[in-house]
């Protein structure tokens, strides 16, 4: 009885935060879909019939189709690189055996506790003596700035993951003629795949949501989407349902990267659960 009564209070409990969680998104949905003058009267007093999808045509047509895209890009060029050094980087401090090994790898986990804020400003003049501070540049720039904040968390999520492949597999390959890279791309990288695309999901959001190093790094042409957003938000603008229509647009792509990938992403959790 006890213990079903823990279920029941688990359950409610759930299903509280839930709300907790739900009410906000409905509200802002509901204020992107109405027009201005009902949804300041309250959006749960709004006429239903008064529902319409302009919202989302003016602030698209209004800048935010800009802003979108320069967050895609981005945010593809940095899981791409952050994943193409944080694989191999993992799979190194998995499998093999170097000097300093210990120490490298501690210094690069420290990346995952440095504030950003504490580098923004030392970045601007690097920025400008390397030439990423000009046209198309930016993206490199700013993905170099993600994949060095982003690299210590791949090989710390990703190594787990490497480090349970059975040394047989890789023995064998290397038996068969396979060389060291071989080795990895052919054997490991694909039973890592569950801890990689776990890894893609949870760097995506990062780099997506982010706002201080977009504002701070990129100018007015190649700014992410959260800054489009933070622009509509001006005190002597009443915009919120261009706000909130704005909001519901920029978490789609997450929304649909999710759930692509949710299945391996699962898979991830529940093998990192379990690895030592």
């Amino acid at each position: 009885m006890t213990s079903q009564r823990r279920i029941v209070a688990l359950y409610a409990l759930l299903t509280l935060a839930s709300i907790v969680w739900i009410v906000p998104v409905v509200g802002a949905a509901a204020i992107a879909i109405l027009p201005l003058d009902q949804s300041t009267k309250g959006w749960w007093r709004a006429d239903p019939a008064t529902a319409t999808l302009d919202n989302f045509s003016r602030v698209w047509n209004g800048g935010l189709s800009g802003y979108a895209v320069n967050s895609l890009v981005i945010a593809i060029l940095s899981v791409l690189i952050t994943l193409a050094v944080g694989t191999l980087a993992a799979y190194a401090f998995a499998r093999m055996s170097f000097r300093f090994k210990g120490f490298v790898q501690a210094m690069l986990l420290t990346t995952m506790i440095v504030p950003v804020q504490i580098i923004l400003i030392p970045l601007i003049p690097w920025f400008r003596t390397l030439g990423l501070n000009t046209g198309s540049w930016q993206y490199l720039g700013i993905a170099l700035v993600h994949t060095a904040f982003g690299a210590g968390w791949s090989i710390f999520m990703l190594s787990s993951f490497f480090e349970a492949i059975p040394n047989e597999l890789i023995e064998s390959a290397k038996i068969d003629g396979a060389g060291a890279f071989k080795a990895f791309s052919a054997i490991a990288l694909p039973l890592a795949l569950p801890g990689i695309v776990s890894f893609i999901i949870i760097d995506f959001v990062f780099v997506w949501n982010d706002l201080l190093m977009g504002l701070t790094l990129l100018d007015a042409d190649h700014r992410p989407i959260t800054v489009g957003l933070a622009n509509l938000n001006a005190p002597q603008l009443n915009q919120d349902d261009l706000i909130s229509a704005g909001s519901i647009l920029a978490i789609l792509p997450p929304l649909l990267l999710f759930a692509l990938l949710n299945r391996y992403y699962v898979k991830g959790l529940f093998a990192g659960a379990v690895k030592g």
